[in-house]
């Protein structure tokens, strides 16, 4: 009688945490499904006209004048982009910087005498790369698309990693990939001649080789 009471609580019990996995699992698609939904632009309504070739406005009682406002919104994922902590979830960073140093931790002095030289010059390359995971402009005037639940839905531009396929067949089309960017870029300097350490990066206990200097995400190959 008291093993079939342990294995009837046990049971209960087991249950019990089934339950709340699919509660967890339905909340969480719930909220995906209304933050999907539930956006509030922050702007400016334009109105947009019919115009002519030229330029020219049509008047309001010509057969060919219409006008129709335009509410753009956006939305991107993550908030701000990261280069000391990894995207949350994953292993990659949404930021990464790099920062070498070019002429070492003196510079370079220029003469025409060595004592007192002109001055000391030093110059940096800088490179940064990026990644917005989710990126999203939506037309809050536009609601031109049904939805079972809501009705109509807003006419959205949508960039992230995602599969497409064909709704009709199910058959991939394409793929939707995150927007990316990289660039680089210099400083240089120069300063006063008169002390021999010069002007540049100096090596110290923590930065051995202060020379080049990078976030953690460069040694992570996504």
């Amino acid at each position: 009688m008291m093993c079939e009471m342990l294995r009837t609580k046990s049971s209960l019990r087991s249950d019990f945490l089934e339950y709340i996995k699919l509660c967890l699992i339905y909340y969480k698609k719930g909220a995906g499904l209304l933050k999907s939904i539930l956006r509030f632009p922050v702007g400016v309504t334009m109105t947009a006209e019919h115009a002519m070739e030229n330029g020219t406005r049509f008047n309001p009682d010509e057969f060919a004048y219409w006008d129709e406002n335009v509410t753009i919104g956006v939305n991107m994922e993550p908030d701000f982009l990261d280069p000391f902590e990894p995207y949350p979830g994953e292993s990659f960073y949404t930021l990464k910087l790099r920062n070498t140093n070019l002429l070492g931790p003196t510079g370079m002095y220029l003469l025409p005498s060595m004592n007192p030289w002109v001055c000391t010059v030093n110059s940096w390359y800088i490179e940064i790369e990026g990644e917005i995971v989710n990126f999203l402009i939506f037309d809050a005037d536009n609601v031109c698309h049904p939805n079972p639940m809501f009705g109509h839905e807003w006419q959205v531009y949508q960039r992230g990693y995602k599969i497409i396929p064909d709704p009709a067949t199910g058959k991939i089309i394409g793929l939707n990939i995150p927007i990316t960017f990289s660039f680089s870029t210099g400083t240089f300097i120069a300063v006063p001649g008169g002390k021999i350490k010069g002007v540049g990066d100096k090596p110290t206990l923590d930065k051995p080789n202060p020379f080049i200097e990078e976030t953690k995400g460069w040694y992570y190959e996504k």
